[in-house]
Protein backbone atom coordinates (compact mmCIF):
# COMPACT_ATOMS: atom_id res chain seq x y z
CA UNK A 1 0.00 0.00 0.00
CA UNK A 2 3.12 2.69 0.28
CA UNK A 3 5.12 3.45 -1.89
CA UNK A 4 6.64 5.80 -4.44
CA UNK A 5 8.90 7.22 -6.80
CA UNK A 6 10.83 10.57 -7.43
CA UNK A 7 12.68 11.85 -10.29
CA UNK A 8 16.42 11.31 -8.75
CA UNK A 9 16.50 15.62 -9.04
CA UNK A 10 14.01 15.47 -5.99
CA UNK A 11 14.44 12.04 -4.18
CA UNK A 12 14.92 12.95 -0.23
CA UNK A 13 16.48 9.87 0.16
CA UNK A 14 19.63 11.38 -1.88
CA UNK A 15 20.17 13.53 0.93
CA UNK A 16 21.22 10.87 3.30
CA UNK A 17 25.24 11.51 3.74
CA UNK A 18 27.23 8.99 1.69
CA UNK A 19 30.48 7.83 3.14
CA UNK A 20 33.44 8.92 0.20
CA UNK A 21 35.44 8.27 -0.90
CA UNK A 22 35.97 4.70 -0.61
CA UNK A 23 39.14 2.06 -0.76
CA UNK A 24 38.16 -0.47 -3.33
CA UNK A 25 38.33 -3.04 -1.01
CA UNK A 26 35.34 -1.19 0.88
CA UNK A 27 33.62 -1.02 -2.42
CA UNK A 28 33.93 -4.62 -3.14
CA UNK A 29 32.50 -5.22 0.35
CA UNK A 30 29.17 -2.95 -0.21
CA UNK A 31 28.52 -4.98 -3.74
CA UNK A 32 29.10 -8.22 -2.08
CA UNK A 33 26.25 -7.25 0.94
CA UNK A 34 24.29 -5.65 -2.82
CA UNK A 35 24.52 -9.14 -4.37
CA UNK A 36 23.69 -11.29 -1.03
CA UNK A 37 20.52 -9.16 0.59
CA UNK A 38 19.11 -8.13 -2.60
CA UNK A 39 18.08 -11.70 -3.27
CA UNK A 40 16.72 -12.57 0.36
CA UNK A 41 14.42 -9.09 0.84
CA UNK A 42 13.28 -8.40 -2.59
CA UNK A 43 10.08 -10.48 -2.84
CA UNK A 44 11.12 -11.73 -6.21
CA UNK A 45 14.53 -10.36 -7.39
CA UNK A 46 14.14 -12.59 -10.36
CA UNK A 47 11.05 -11.83 -11.95
CA UNK A 48 12.71 -10.05 -14.96
CA UNK A 49 16.68 -10.91 -14.91
CA UNK A 50 18.11 -14.21 -14.33
CA UNK A 51 20.13 -15.30 -11.39
CA UNK A 52 22.69 -15.93 -14.11
CA UNK A 53 22.34 -12.60 -15.65
CA UNK A 54 22.57 -10.33 -11.84
CA UNK A 55 25.41 -12.66 -11.03
CA UNK A 56 27.05 -12.28 -14.04
CA UNK A 57 26.98 -7.98 -13.98
CA UNK A 58 28.59 -8.02 -10.08
CA UNK A 59 31.33 -10.40 -11.65
CA UNK A 60 31.36 -7.32 -14.15
CA UNK A 61 31.70 -4.88 -11.23
CA UNK A 62 33.61 -6.31 -9.46
CA UNK A 63 35.80 -7.16 -11.89
CA UNK A 64 35.87 -3.79 -13.28
CA UNK A 65 36.47 -1.78 -9.29
CA UNK A 66 39.84 -1.30 -9.44
CA UNK A 67 39.69 1.18 -12.57
CA UNK A 68 36.75 3.08 -11.03
CA UNK A 69 36.38 6.30 -9.32
CA UNK A 70 33.70 6.62 -6.70
CA UNK A 71 31.00 7.53 -8.63
CA UNK A 72 31.11 5.12 -11.61
CA UNK A 73 30.91 2.50 -9.25
CA UNK A 74 27.40 4.00 -7.76
CA UNK A 75 26.03 4.40 -11.20
CA UNK A 76 27.51 0.89 -12.27
CA UNK A 77 25.13 -0.14 -8.87
CA UNK A 78 22.26 1.73 -10.27
CA UNK A 79 22.14 -0.20 -13.60
CA UNK A 80 22.26 -3.65 -11.74
CA UNK A 81 18.80 -2.83 -9.83
CA UNK A 82 17.77 -1.55 -13.25
CA UNK A 83 18.05 -4.83 -14.15
CA UNK A 84 15.71 -5.94 -11.56
CA UNK A 85 13.03 -4.59 -13.73
CA UNK A 86 10.48 -2.74 -11.20
CA UNK A 87 10.77 0.57 -10.24
CA UNK A 88 11.02 0.48 -6.66
CA UNK A 89 14.19 -0.90 -6.77
CA UNK A 90 17.03 1.28 -7.11
CA UNK A 91 19.90 3.06 -5.66
CA UNK A 92 19.45 6.15 -4.63
CA UNK A 93 22.02 8.55 -5.96
CA UNK A 94 23.76 10.53 -2.90
CA UNK A 95 23.93 14.09 -2.41
CA UNK A 96 26.98 14.64 -3.65
CA UNK A 97 26.14 13.90 -6.55
CA UNK A 98 25.95 17.22 -8.78
CA UNK A 99 23.37 18.41 -11.94
CA UNK A 100 23.05 20.73 -14.70
CA UNK A 101 21.25 23.23 -13.54
CA UNK A 102 18.78 23.55 -16.47
CA UNK A 103 15.36 21.42 -17.02
CA UNK A 104 14.30 18.98 -19.52
CA UNK A 105 11.10 17.20 -20.93
CA UNK A 106 9.96 15.07 -23.40
CA UNK A 107 7.40 16.21 -25.97
CA UNK A 108 6.88 13.44 -28.75
CA UNK A 109 10.05 12.75 -29.66
CA UNK A 110 11.75 15.84 -29.00
CA UNK A 111 13.51 17.05 -25.87
CA UNK A 112 13.25 20.11 -24.94
CA UNK A 113 14.12 22.74 -22.16
CA UNK A 114 11.36 23.76 -19.56
CA UNK A 115 14.00 25.91 -17.25
CA UNK A 116 17.02 27.18 -16.20
CA UNK A 117 18.82 29.41 -14.01
CA UNK A 118 19.60 32.73 -15.25
CA UNK A 119 22.85 32.26 -17.29
CA UNK A 120 21.80 29.84 -19.58
CA UNK A 121 17.73 30.97 -20.36
CA UNK A 122 19.36 31.24 -24.04
CA UNK A 123 18.07 27.24 -23.76
CA UNK A 124 14.90 28.16 -22.73
CA UNK A 125 12.31 26.26 -25.22
CA UNK A 126 15.17 25.08 -27.55
CA UNK A 127 15.20 21.39 -28.53
CA UNK A 128 18.73 19.31 -27.23
CA UNK A 129 19.89 18.09 -29.94
CA UNK A 130 23.35 16.56 -28.75
CA UNK A 131 25.27 16.27 -24.89
CA UNK A 132 29.03 16.30 -25.74
CA UNK A 133 29.78 14.64 -29.14
CA UNK A 134 26.78 12.17 -28.48
CA UNK A 135 23.19 12.83 -30.22
CA UNK A 136 20.48 12.93 -27.64
CA UNK A 137 19.08 9.45 -29.43
CA UNK A 138 22.16 7.72 -28.18
CA UNK A 139 21.78 9.49 -25.00
CA UNK A 140 18.38 8.37 -24.34
CA UNK A 141 19.19 4.70 -25.68
CA UNK A 142 22.31 5.04 -23.03
CA UNK A 143 20.26 5.97 -20.40
CA UNK A 144 18.21 2.89 -20.43
CA UNK A 145 20.84 0.63 -18.59
CA UNK A 146 20.11 3.04 -15.45
CA UNK A 147 16.11 2.80 -15.29
CA UNK A 148 13.93 -0.41 -14.48
CA UNK A 149 13.92 -2.13 -17.35
CA UNK A 150 10.59 -3.83 -17.04
CA UNK A 151 8.27 -0.80 -16.46
CA UNK A 152 6.46 1.19 -19.30
CA UNK A 153 7.47 4.02 -22.12
CA UNK A 154 6.19 6.54 -19.99
CA UNK A 155 8.08 5.96 -16.74
CA UNK A 156 11.04 6.48 -19.10
CA UNK A 157 9.50 9.45 -20.80
CA UNK A 158 9.16 10.90 -17.18
CA UNK A 159 12.33 9.94 -15.87
CA UNK A 160 15.32 9.76 -18.07
CA UNK A 161 15.23 13.82 -18.25
CA UNK A 162 16.68 13.98 -14.73
CA UNK A 163 19.32 11.08 -14.82
CA UNK A 164 20.42 13.28 -18.48
CA UNK A 165 21.11 16.59 -16.09
CA UNK A 166 23.76 14.20 -13.93
CA UNK A 167 27.28 14.45 -15.03
CA UNK A 168 28.39 11.10 -12.74
CA UNK A 169 26.28 9.22 -14.82
CA UNK A 170 26.52 10.59 -18.29
CA UNK A 171 30.26 10.42 -17.23
CA UNK A 172 29.88 6.43 -16.26
CA UNK A 173 28.08 6.02 -20.05
CA UNK A 174 30.58 7.80 -21.86
CA UNK A 175 28.72 10.46 -22.72
CA UNK A 176 30.90 13.23 -21.11
CA UNK A 177 35.06 13.29 -20.86
CA UNK A 178 34.60 13.93 -17.53
CA UNK A 179 31.99 15.54 -14.32
CA UNK A 180 32.75 19.29 -14.92
CA UNK A 181 31.25 21.70 -17.67
CA UNK A 182 29.63 20.14 -20.26
CA UNK A 183 28.64 21.15 -24.22
CA UNK A 184 25.23 20.95 -24.99
CA UNK A 185 24.09 21.60 -28.44
CA UNK A 186 20.40 22.95 -29.23
CA UNK A 187 17.97 23.84 -31.98
CA UNK A 188 15.93 27.24 -31.32
CA UNK A 189 12.53 27.51 -32.82
CA UNK A 190 14.11 28.86 -36.00
CA UNK A 191 15.63 25.83 -36.60
CA UNK A 192 19.36 27.15 -35.58
CA UNK A 193 21.45 25.30 -33.52
CA UNK A 194 23.99 26.73 -31.09
CA UNK A 195 26.12 25.48 -28.64
CA UNK A 196 26.18 26.32 -24.60
CA UNK A 197 28.83 24.91 -22.07
CA UNK A 198 26.85 24.29 -18.93
CA UNK A 199 28.89 23.75 -15.57
CA UNK A 200 27.10 21.45 -13.19
CA UNK A 201 26.00 22.56 -9.68
CA UNK A 202 24.99 21.13 -6.27
CA UNK A 203 21.94 19.61 -6.88
CA UNK A 204 19.72 21.31 -4.19
CA UNK A 205 15.78 22.76 -3.82
CA UNK A 206 17.43 26.81 -4.67
CA UNK A 207 16.52 25.45 -8.07
CA UNK A 208 13.20 25.73 -8.75
CA UNK A 209 12.72 29.26 -6.90
CA UNK A 210 16.39 30.21 -8.65
CA UNK A 211 15.56 29.01 -12.28
CA UNK A 212 13.05 30.41 -15.03
CA UNK A 213 10.58 28.71 -16.90
CA UNK A 214 9.66 29.02 -20.70
CA UNK A 215 6.64 29.24 -20.74
CA UNK A 216 4.14 32.57 -20.83
CA UNK A 217 2.22 31.58 -17.85
CA UNK A 218 1.61 28.68 -15.68
CA UNK A 219 -1.15 26.49 -16.17
CA UNK A 220 -3.15 25.62 -12.69
CA UNK A 221 -1.44 22.06 -12.19
CA UNK A 222 2.13 24.14 -12.39
CA UNK A 223 0.92 26.47 -9.78
CA UNK A 224 1.63 26.38 -6.17
CA UNK A 225 4.46 23.63 -6.85
CA UNK A 226 5.32 22.70 -2.86
CA UNK A 227 1.49 22.17 -1.50
CA UNK A 228 0.51 18.57 -1.88
CA UNK A 229 -2.83 19.42 -1.82
CA UNK A 230 -4.59 22.39 -2.78
CA UNK A 231 -7.89 23.27 -4.77
CA UNK A 232 -9.90 26.02 -6.04
CA UNK A 233 -13.44 27.22 -7.75
CA UNK A 234 -13.27 28.05 -11.13
CA UNK A 235 -16.59 30.32 -10.81
CA UNK A 236 -17.90 30.67 -14.30
CA UNK A 237 -17.78 26.85 -14.83
CA UNK A 238 -18.57 25.47 -11.86
CA UNK A 239 -15.74 23.43 -11.41
CA UNK A 240 -13.69 22.32 -8.50
CA UNK A 241 -9.96 22.14 -9.32
CA UNK A 242 -8.00 19.90 -7.18
CA UNK A 243 -4.56 19.49 -7.25
CA UNK A 244 -3.53 16.36 -5.33
CA UNK A 245 0.08 15.69 -5.51
CA UNK A 246 0.55 13.97 -2.26
CA UNK A 247 -1.35 12.46 1.03
CA UNK A 248 -0.17 14.54 3.72
CA UNK A 249 -3.13 14.89 5.88
CA UNK A 250 -5.47 13.84 3.32
CA UNK A 251 -8.62 13.18 5.76
CA UNK A 252 -8.57 16.79 6.59
CA UNK A 253 -7.83 17.87 3.12
CA UNK A 254 -10.60 15.93 1.91
CA UNK A 255 -12.82 17.48 4.43
CA UNK A 256 -12.23 20.95 3.50
CA UNK A 257 -12.58 19.92 0.41
CA UNK A 258 -16.32 19.09 0.41
CA UNK A 259 -17.48 21.74 2.92
CA UNK A 260 -16.51 23.88 -0.07
CA UNK A 261 -18.43 21.25 -2.61
CA UNK A 262 -21.16 21.19 -0.81
CA UNK A 263 -21.44 24.88 0.06
CA UNK A 264 -20.83 25.89 -3.74
CA UNK A 265 -22.83 24.87 -6.96
CA UNK A 266 -20.48 22.52 -8.33
CA UNK A 267 -21.11 20.99 -11.90
CA UNK A 268 -17.44 19.28 -12.12
CA UNK A 269 -14.86 17.85 -9.66
CA UNK A 270 -11.75 17.42 -11.40
CA UNK A 271 -8.60 15.89 -9.52
CA UNK A 272 -5.28 16.52 -10.77
CA UNK A 273 -2.90 13.66 -10.25
CA UNK A 274 -0.44 14.10 -12.82
CA UNK A 275 2.07 15.20 -10.37
CA UNK A 276 1.81 12.33 -8.04
CA UNK A 277 3.99 9.46 -7.36
CA UNK A 278 2.73 7.94 -4.93
CA UNK A 279 2.06 7.00 -0.67
CA UNK A 280 -0.49 5.27 0.94
CA UNK A 281 -3.24 3.71 -1.64
CA UNK A 282 -5.22 3.31 1.89
CA UNK A 283 -6.01 6.65 2.45
CA UNK A 284 -7.79 7.49 -0.99
CA UNK A 285 -10.03 4.53 -0.32
CA UNK A 286 -11.01 5.77 3.43
CA UNK A 287 -11.36 9.31 2.19
CA UNK A 288 -11.91 11.00 -1.26
CA UNK A 289 -13.89 7.88 -2.54
CA UNK A 290 -16.44 7.18 0.57
CA UNK A 291 -17.16 10.92 0.17
CA UNK A 292 -17.55 10.97 -3.68
CA UNK A 293 -19.65 7.95 -3.49
CA UNK A 294 -21.86 9.54 -0.79
CA UNK A 295 -22.62 12.50 -3.78
CA UNK A 296 -24.24 10.92 -6.47
CA UNK A 297 -24.71 14.50 -8.25
CA UNK A 298 -20.94 14.41 -8.30
CA UNK A 299 -20.39 11.15 -8.61
CA UNK A 300 -21.72 11.07 -12.20
CA UNK A 301 -20.45 10.62 -15.77
CA UNK A 302 -18.97 13.75 -17.00
CA UNK A 303 -19.65 15.55 -13.67
CA UNK A 304 -15.75 13.65 -12.21
CA UNK A 305 -12.67 13.75 -14.04
CA UNK A 306 -9.30 12.02 -12.70
CA UNK A 307 -6.25 13.46 -14.49
CA UNK A 308 -3.39 10.95 -14.85
CA UNK A 309 -0.11 10.85 -16.51
CA UNK A 310 3.85 10.40 -16.86
CA UNK A 311 4.45 11.14 -13.13
CA UNK A 312 1.37 9.68 -12.17
CA UNK A 313 3.13 6.62 -10.15
CA UNK A 314 2.62 3.38 -7.46
CA UNK A 315 0.03 4.53 -5.04
CA UNK A 316 -1.10 7.48 -7.20
CA UNK A 317 -1.97 5.02 -9.79
CA UNK A 318 -3.28 2.53 -7.76
CA UNK A 319 -6.09 5.04 -6.90
CA UNK A 320 -6.65 5.98 -10.22
CA UNK A 321 -7.35 2.51 -10.86
CA UNK A 322 -9.73 2.72 -7.75
CA UNK A 323 -11.34 6.00 -9.23
CA UNK A 324 -12.30 4.44 -12.16
CA UNK A 325 -13.48 0.69 -10.63
CA UNK A 326 -15.29 2.70 -7.61
CA UNK A 327 -16.59 6.17 -9.18
CA UNK A 328 -18.12 7.28 -12.46
CA UNK A 329 -14.95 9.62 -13.20
CA UNK A 330 -13.52 9.70 -16.56
CA UNK A 331 -10.18 9.44 -16.59
CA UNK A 332 -8.08 11.90 -19.12
CA UNK A 333 -4.68 12.62 -19.92
CA UNK A 334 -1.63 10.21 -20.84
CA UNK A 335 -0.48 6.61 -19.67
CA UNK A 336 0.62 6.13 -15.97
CA UNK A 337 4.33 5.61 -15.54
CA UNK A 338 4.37 2.62 -14.16
CA UNK A 339 2.72 -1.09 -14.82
CA UNK A 340 -0.30 -1.83 -13.33
CA UNK A 341 0.22 -5.38 -12.19
CA UNK A 342 4.35 -5.20 -10.68
CA UNK A 343 6.16 -5.17 -7.69
CA UNK A 344 5.90 -2.45 -5.13
CA UNK A 345 5.82 -1.34 -1.69
CA UNK A 346 9.29 -0.93 -1.26
CA UNK A 347 11.85 -1.26 1.57
CA UNK A 348 15.17 0.29 2.15
CA UNK A 349 18.81 -0.84 3.40
CA UNK A 350 21.92 0.76 3.54
CA UNK A 351 25.45 -0.25 2.05
CA UNK A 352 28.04 -0.53 4.99
CA UNK A 353 30.77 1.52 3.92
CA UNK A 354 29.19 3.76 1.24
CA UNK A 355 26.16 4.25 2.99
CA UNK A 356 24.28 4.43 0.11
CA UNK A 357 20.51 3.56 0.26
CA UNK A 358 19.08 0.41 -1.72
CA UNK A 359 15.18 0.38 -2.17
CA UNK A 360 13.74 -2.69 -3.27
CA UNK A 361 10.24 -4.20 -3.66
CA UNK A 362 8.42 -5.85 -1.61
CA UNK A 363 4.88 -6.96 -2.61
CA UNK A 364 3.45 -8.06 -6.14
CA UNK A 365 0.30 -6.29 -6.72
CA UNK A 366 -1.91 -7.31 -9.80
CA UNK A 367 -4.34 -4.04 -9.91
CA UNK A 368 -5.94 -5.14 -13.16
CA UNK A 369 -7.40 -8.20 -14.84
CA UNK A 370 -5.65 -7.68 -17.93
CA UNK A 371 -1.60 -7.43 -17.81
CA UNK A 372 -1.61 -3.81 -19.48
CA UNK A 373 1.58 -1.92 -19.83
CA UNK A 374 0.03 0.97 -17.92
CA UNK A 375 -3.24 2.51 -17.05
CA UNK A 376 -4.48 3.57 -20.15
CA UNK A 377 -7.31 6.89 -19.60
CA UNK A 378 -10.43 7.13 -20.95
CA UNK A 379 -9.31 10.24 -23.11
CA UNK A 380 -5.91 10.70 -23.93
CA UNK A 381 -4.52 14.20 -24.28
CA UNK A 382 -0.53 14.19 -24.59
CA UNK A 383 1.56 16.89 -23.62
CA UNK A 384 2.82 19.37 -26.55
CA UNK A 385 5.47 21.88 -27.17
CA UNK A 386 3.37 24.73 -28.49
CA UNK A 387 0.74 24.15 -25.56
CA UNK A 388 2.98 24.22 -22.90
CA UNK A 389 5.43 27.30 -24.69
CA UNK A 390 1.88 29.25 -24.62
CA UNK A 391 0.61 28.06 -20.90
CA UNK A 392 -2.43 25.84 -22.20
CA UNK A 393 -3.43 22.79 -20.69
CA UNK A 394 -5.11 20.88 -23.40
CA UNK A 395 -6.58 18.77 -20.51
CA UNK A 396 -8.57 21.18 -18.63
CA UNK A 397 -9.75 22.72 -21.97
CA UNK A 398 -11.72 19.71 -22.55
CA UNK A 399 -12.69 18.71 -19.57
CA UNK A 400 -14.10 22.44 -19.46
CA UNK A 401 -15.04 21.99 -22.55
CA UNK A 402 -17.28 18.21 -22.16
CA UNK A 403 -20.76 18.61 -21.89
CA UNK A 404 -22.62 15.97 -19.58
CA UNK A 405 -25.79 16.59 -20.87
Amino acid sequence: MFGSWLPPLVCQAQTANATLPLSKAQWREDLQYLARELPKRHKNLFHTVSREQFERAVAELDAALPSLQDHQVIVRMLQITAKVGDAHTYVHLPQGFKRYPISLYWFGNELRVVRATKEYTDALGARVVKIGETGIDEVQARLLSVLSQAENEWFILSNSPAYMLRPEVLHTLGVVPDTGRAKFTFENEQGAQFTLGIAPVVADARFASESVGAAKEEPLYRQRADEPFWFTYLAERQTVYVNFKRYDSLDENTRKLFQFVDGNPTRKLVIDMRQNSGGDFTKVRGSLIPAIKKRPAINSRGRLFVIIGRRTFSAAMTNAIDFRKETNAILVGEPAGERPNSYQENDEMKLPNSRLTVSYSTRYYKFLDEDAPALMPDKRIDPSWAEYKAGRDAVMDWIISYNPD
